[in-house]
């Protein structure tokens, strides 16, 4: 690319400091004429764009290929030729939740659940004809509601002591007014998840990084290492999860989501394997034991999450 002259002054426009040769050795500045030509804007501007996209391209091959190789580079100091792993994260799951909010809530999937809730509807109605008496025989916790009107008359008829309470109630109400529309409880939870998913993760992640320390705890690496351990690993775990999403959209089956499940957890014990310099044996054994506790922790959250959202 066609430099700019430099000025006649040395002197950096930008710090105030003493420029020898062409870059200030304080601020990195370059000492060139203040009046840049279009063409040399427009050259810096695609300079730093091919830079940057290489250097995801190049932090991108790494993650995906070689298990905990970006962890141990950061480890080592080797830190500028790679994407920042928090900005890697950052921008890798911004990715994967528009995504997932765009596949989550497309006409298909929409027209697929309708059709489910619909037959599920028929049927429902079907028992519910076959039922003389159906107020007497309703149970607390029948979720056959078509409507919140219908929920709230059949409440009302039932005895003080039969009748939903405190969360379960205000839940199985939300299910029967999403009835209304089509939807059924399945709707819900996924909204939920959906809509939640990116808080629970912001709440996983501390946590797991924390179950990896004290699965390594003789290492004598400090919790921000495996920080950016845990960091990498959501990454691929987003990226892995976004392939088994399009996938799932475009060939209407659940295999492919749960490969990538089996590949996120493959992923994580070729990097524990890697990064932490253990036998496979021992690594497995980890990665079931970390894989095990993630998900129940999640699990847990989850609950909190929605228990917090019905209490509202």
């Amino acid at each position: 690319m066609k430099t700019q002259p430099l000025r006649s002054e040395k002197i950096c426009l930008n710090c105030g400091t003493e420029v020898p040769d062409r870059f200030c050795t304080h601020c990195g500045q370059e000492n060139t004429v203040q009046h840049e030509s279009f063409g040399h804007l427009a050259g810096h501007v695609v300079a730093d764009i091919v830079h940057y996209d290489s250097k995801f391209l190049t932090t991108l091959k790494y993650l995906v290929i070689r298990p905990a190789f970006l962890t141990k580079e950061y480890w080592a100091g080797r830190r500028k030729r790679y994407v920042n792993p928090i900005q890697l994260y950052i921008f890798i799951s911004f990715v994967f939740f528009l995504f997932l909010a765009i596949l989550t809530h497309s006409p298909a999937e929409h027209t697929d659940r309708k059709k489910t809730a619909h037959k599920e509807n028929t049927a429902h109605q079907k028992e519910d004809k076959e039922q003389d008496d159906k107020v007497v025989n309703l149970s607390a916790m029948d979720t056959n509601y078509s409507s919140t009107e219908e929920f709230d008359s059949l409440q009302a008829a039932l005895p003080p002591d039969k009748r939903l309470t405190g969360i379960e109630y205000r839940w199985q109400r939300r299910i029967a007014g999403l009835k209304e529309d089509g939807q059924t409880a399945d709707d819900v939870i996924i909204e939920m998840f959906t809509h939640n998913l990116p808080k629970i993760m912001f709440l996983l992640m501390p946590l797991f990084a924390l179950m990896v320390k004290w699965s390594h705890r003789k290492r004598g690496l400090l919790y921000t290492d495996h920080a950016i351990f845990t960091i990498h690993i959501h990454s691929f775990l987003f990226i892995i999860l976004f392939v088994g999403l399009v996938l799932r959209y475009f060939v209407h089956d659940e295999l492919p989501l749960n490969l990538a499940y089996w590949g996120g957890f493959l992923y994580l014990v070729l990097a524990l394997r890697n990064a932490y310099q253990q036998s496979f044996r021992k690594s497995l054994l980890k990665g079931v034991l970390l894989f095990t506790g993630y998900m129940f922790i999640a699990a847990m959250v989850f609950m909190v999450f929605i228990f917090a959202v019905l209490s509202v």
